[in-house]
This record gives structure tokens, sequence and C-alpha cells, in this order.
């Protein structure tokens, strides 16, 4: 049930931001050229880094949707990680 609760809210998100993928490549090209960095922040990185955020706001109140998010990047980050693995 929760994995099907998680879908429903990726593909939401997917219509409302679009390709996660995208963005998080994106994300990842804009912070590497903020930081002046050689090589870009590959966006399962990224989507890393989102899952430390949503983990410090755990510190907080209990909210569900830190914990939905939070899996939701990380679930994200696993499929671009073993994508970009297996394309080399």
């Amino acid at each position: 049930m929760q994995n099907e609760k998680l879908k429903q809210i990726r593909q939401v998100k997917e219509v409302e931001y679009g390709s996660f993928e995208n963005n998080m490549t994106n994300i990842g090209r804009m912070w590497s050229s903020l930081l002046g960095l050689k090589n870009n922040i590959p966006g399962y990185m990224v989507a890393n880094m989102y899952v430390a955020a949503k983990l410090i706001r755990t510190n907080n109140k209990f909210k569900q949707d830190t914990y939905d998010d939070a899996a939701n990047y990380l679930h994200q980050a696993e499929l671009m990680q073993k994508k970009q693995n297996d394309s080399n």
C-alpha cells in the first residue's frame, strides 16, 4: 500500500514539475557552476542531498509528507544511479 501511495505522489509531481531526472541533472549542473566545480554533480547525488535535507526536517515536528518525500527522493536516486552505472 505504501509503495502505491509513493508511486501516486511521484506521478502527481511529474505532471506538476516535469521529469524528476532532468530536474535533478539540471540542478546538479547549476550547483556545480555556482560552486565552480570542474565536474557536474550527478543528478542522483542531488536527489540524495535532498534526502539529507528531508532527514534534517525530521528533527522538528512529525510530518508524514517529509518522510514520503525522502522515500521518493531516495527511490529516484537509486534508479538514476543504477541507470548511470549501467550506461558506463
